[in-house]
């Protein structure tokens, strides 16, 4: 079984955020990292829940995306004390702050969300990336507390936040290994 991408979409705040800005100081941008996550094909090789292979593959994709463009790697937490990591953390030499991402297939949006407020306040997070559905039922139909982009939208709102977060939510449909829709 196979996952294909056919909607990308984003959300930033602080609304006036220029998210090419700081994305272009690690050699990416907005509309590369939203096409790559559309014009990849994600293998799910029936690992149970298929979120992981899904999670994991998402991960390697951003990680391809930054390190060609000439950010590091970091395996770094949000504040010196306490612990959590991120799923992909990147920086650039000498630069003390990071673009830490998160990609989300269970109901944890709310400690993602948290996490990069820790970050922006330890002055080590430049900018929290997070990634969800827009509608679960299109990666998995009975994983009901799946969190979706609109929801992770409006606690962003809620928070009116000077922290800068990138919501990128995406649908598409699962598909068998000869391209026919299931």
């Amino acid at each position: 079984m196979n996952f294909k991408t056919s909607n990308v979409e984003h959300y930033t705040s602080p609304r006036e955020l220029n998210v090419d800005e700081i994305l272009k100081a690690y050699g990416t941008s907005l509309a590369d990292m939203k096409q790559a996550i559309k014009d990849t094909a994600f293998v799910l090789r029936g690992s149970f829940p298929i979120t992981k292979d899904l999670s994991k593959q998402l991960e390697d994709l951003l990680e391809r995306l930054f390190t060609k463009g000439g950010a590091m790697l970091y395996r770094c937490g949000y504040s010196k004390t306490m612990g959590e990591t991120s799923d992909v953390a990147v920086g650039r030499k000498g630069h003390p702050k990071k673009i830490f991402i998160e990609i989300e297939f269970r109901p944890n949006e709310h400690k993602d969300i948290l996490k990069f407020l820790i970050g922006y306040k330890q002055q080590i997070l430049e900018l929290g990336i997070l990634l969800v559905a827009i509608n679960r039922e299109s990666i998995a139909k009975h994983y009901y507390t799946m969190p979706e982009y609109e929801k992770c939208v409006q606690i962003i709102k809620e928070l009116q936040s000077d922290c800068p977060i990138l919501v990128i939510g995406f649908d598409g449909q699962m598909i068998s290994n000869e391209g026919i829709e299931t």
